[in-house]
């Protein structure tokens, strides 16, 4: 697939149950291996990342994605909400097609899932990976995660303080337009690599 990789041309964009498919598409181009870090797992298959998008919660979990000029999705933030006692949290993992790596849009796609959990009350954000995903170690670090590693995983942590700046946060969908958040407008990627 050709994308542009103009980051002028990319958005952020809420992920709903009607893009099931273009999230799934953009999970099948990773390759094996990158499916198996992505997961955590040898979840590699058709049928099971089918089965995981069918899974998820739109609308509960934080689901965003980073969107190409022709509507393609090339990145995926998941923020899978649970609460620990009464409070609200996330995990939060990340997929980049291989393309767009190396850019700051998986760190823009972290800063955005921040902004929005702590719009909505989340107060701590939990990620795993394994210690040889150094991308995702990257972005964890960047967003100023605690990180510690136990045997082959990485377990890091963010405790959220409060509504961050406006002009970093998801648009919520109330006037009806897809809510969006155009890459270049992003405060977050200002000096990321």
């Amino acid at each position: 697939m050709n994308h542009d990789h103009d980051a002028g041309a990319l958005s952020i964009e809420v992920m709903q149950a009607g893009d099931a498919a273009r999230i799934t598409a953009h999970l099948m181009r990773l390759s094996a291996d990158d499916r198996a870090l992505r997961f955590n797992s040898a979840l590699t298959d058709e049928v099971q990342i089918a089965r995981y998008v069918g899974q998820m919660r739109f609308g509960e979990d934080l689901i965003l994605g980073l969107v190409d000029a022709t509507g393609h999705v090339v990145g995926v933030a998941h923020g899978c909400a649970f609460k620990a006692g009464t409070e609200q949290r996330i995990e939060a993992a990340f997929s980049i097609d291989t393309g767009y790596r190396g850019r700051g849009f998986g760190t823009a796609l972290m800063r955005s899932l921040q902004a929005a959990a702590s719009a909505q009350g989340v107060v701590s954000i939990v990620g795993l990976c394994a210690a040889r995903n150094r991308p995702m170690r990257r972005v964890f670090e960047r967003a100023g995660m605690t990180l510690e590693r136990e045997d082959d995983e990485i377990r890091a942590c963010l405790a959220l303080k409060g509504p961050l700046d406006p002009d970093g946060n998801v648009r919520s969908g109330r006037s009806g337009k897809r809510p969006t958040t155009p890459i270049g407008s992003l405060p977050a990627m200002a000096g990321v690599a």
